[in-house]
């Protein structure tokens, strides 16, 4: 696929170009996800695209079991965390 360019408007939006969305299946109203590499340099991804293994890597080794994990998660993200 070759680059597409944008502008950013004053504000600080850029319109992603029909390639690209069509290329990424990007809707209305899905969310993506800029990373950035180095001064100049960012990449742009479907907010949906990592895998559960990125999303839970942040909370690092556990020996807790799966069905008990998720308990406390659930109680954890609903605020009542024992």
């Amino acid at each position: 696929m070759p680059t597409e360019t944008g502008t950013v408007s004053t504000k600080g939006q850029v319109t992603i170009p029909k390639d690209i969305r069509t290329a990424l299946r990007l809707r209305t109203g899905d969310q993506v996800v800029f990373d950035v590499r180095g001064g100049d340099e960012a990449t742009l991804r479907r907010a949906d695209a990592r895998s559960i293994l990125e999303i839970l890597d942040p909370m690092g080794p556990t020996r807790e079991a799966g069905l008990a994990r998720q308990r406390r998660l659930r109680r954890e993200w609903s605020g009542r965390a024992r």
